[in-house]
């Protein structure tokens, strides 16, 4: 019988994978806990060795692929172990390894890579196709990488993403929106050795191939590091165990939910071979080693994120992050508390000056003679750009018949009058324009003056 190649096996068992349904990220160097069937496992990757928790203490029963000494050194940080139903994959932080262990517990490596060091705190993350390795630091910078593993050519590949995250994200946990789009909560430096850490969300789609900036955490958390020291476990892709000091937090970013937990401090960390919390597809194991010399049993519950949000001793906290638009009031709110005062004190300014203003302009129009007011009519009912001569003005007033001092007298106290009492009720200055006529320039003309036109057509009404 001929033996189907490795590597199309290989390409058909990770087509056939389901969606992640478990991650845990170790803070052991170099040694990965998960559990696999129905007993917890620990592989020892600087050993090579595989073993079985039998009560209260470790048997060995299996090795892992050994790689060359000065190799395994480099290759074996902090593992993540992404379990589905069908199968656990294992990658590391820092280094681009892939192992994933069989249904009869056989462990085998699958990558050809012989690189490390450019992607500590990579978020990892497995889409039901693709094993993705998100951001990260290394080589004396943060990056905004989005790169996934390639199974036919067992390397890793880089997928362009816009817009550009100038510096670039790590150190951080999501939540699974949709197959290809993720919630992260990560962090970062502007400088590579500096001492300020940013804080962010920000949701990767995978799919368009875009980074989408959300907000900001509004916890401080001591995730937020660059030193790739956090341990966490997920679930189901949607809530994430962040153990916090010596607390067990739930996040939840697609609801934007934050829950406190009392889970006691010998429990509140990933597991690490002693104590802690070990998520798996089908829930969650609590574990505890018994503290006393005489009695070492382990202690074990099994429990999920449902039970733990029905126990009484479990509160929302409130939104995990805020929005943009929220940072942006609470960060600038003595600006925007000036402007508003401003706003306040403006609006209050031209309520008064409308309340007033009919007033005025009804003062004004009851002050003019029937000389001026005929006048005035007159003037603000032309058309734009269009003037009367002296001699049409002489006709308004109704003096054409005298002599000609008189005329000159009479127009220039008419105008003047009206010009006065437009100062003196409505606050316009001289706003009767006096021109030359263009064939004579001896000849004057009368109009009202174009920038004054809007705020005198109001007083129409009144006149």
């Amino acid at each position: 019988m001929n033996r189907i190649p490795t590597t199309f096996v290989l390409l058909l068992f990770f087509s056939n994978l389901w969606a992640q349904s478990s991650l845990n990220k170790s803070n052991k160097y170099g040694i990965a806990f998960l559990y696999h069937n129905d007993s917890i496992k620990r592989l020892d990757f600087q050993t090579g060795t595989i073993a079985c928790l039998d009560e209260s203490r470790w048997v060995d029963y299996g090795s892992l692929p050994r790689l060359p000494e000065i190799f395994r050194q480099h290759a074996h940080p902090q593992p993540s172990i992404i379990q589905t139903r069908d199968t656990t994959i294992i990658a590391f932080s820092g280094s681009g390894v892939v192992y994933f262990m069989r249904k009869n517990g056989v462990v085998e490596r699958h990558d050809r890579t012989y690189f490390s060091g450019y992607n500590f705190g990579a978020l990892k993350y497995f889409d039901g196709n693709r094993l993705w390795s998100l951001g990260g630091y290394g080589l004396w910078r943060v990056t905004d990488l989005a790169v996934y593993y390639d199974t036919e050519l067992r390397e890793w590949e880089r997928q362009q993403m816009s817009p550009h995250i100038v510096e670039g994200y790590g150190d951080g946990f999501y939540t699974v929106l949709d197959s290809g789009l993720i919630r992260a909560v990560v962090s970062s430096r502007t400088e590579f050795n500096g001492a300020e850490v940013t804080n962010a969300v920000y949701d990767i789609d995978l799919v368009n191939q875009t980074y989408t900036h959300l907000g900001t955490p509004t916890v401080e958390l001591n995730i937020f590091n660059n030193q790739d020291h956090l341990g966490y476990a997920s679930w189901n892709g949607k809530w994430t165990l962040v153990f916090e000091g010596s607390s067990v937090l739930l996040a939840n970013l697609q609801e934007n939910e934050l829950y406190t937990t009392r889970i006691l401090n010998t429990q509140a960390r990933p597991y690490d071979g002693m104590g802690g919390i070990l998520a798996y597809p089908d829930g969650l194991l609590i574990i505890e080693t018994a503290s006393t010399a005489t009695n070492d049993h382990v202690k074990i519950i099994r429990t999920s994120i449902d039970e733990l949000l029905a126990r009484q001793d479990t509160q929302l906290a409130g939104p995990l992050f805020e929005p943009n638009w929220v940072s942006i009031l609470r960060d600038n709110y003595r600006l925007i508390g000036i402007f508003s005062l401003s706003a306040v004190g403006l609006t209050v300014i031209i309520i008064r000056y409308r309340k007033r203003r009919p007033q005025a302009e009804r003062a004004f129009a009851e002050a003019l003679t029937p000389s001026q007011k005929i006048l005035f009519k007159h003037l603000m009912l032309l058309a734009p750009n269009h003037s009367i001569s002296t001699l049409e003005l002489n006709q308004l007033l109704d003096i054409d018949d005298k002599a000609w001092d008189n005329q000159r007298k009479i127009r220039s106290t008419v105008l003047q009058e009206l010009e006065e009492k437009g100062m003196e009720f409505l606050g316009v200055p001289s706003f009767i324009e006096r021109i030359s006529n263009e064939d004579d320039r001896r000849i004057r003309r009368y109009r009202i003056k174009a920038e004054l036109r809007d705020d005198l057509t109001s007083v129409l009404k009144y006149v």
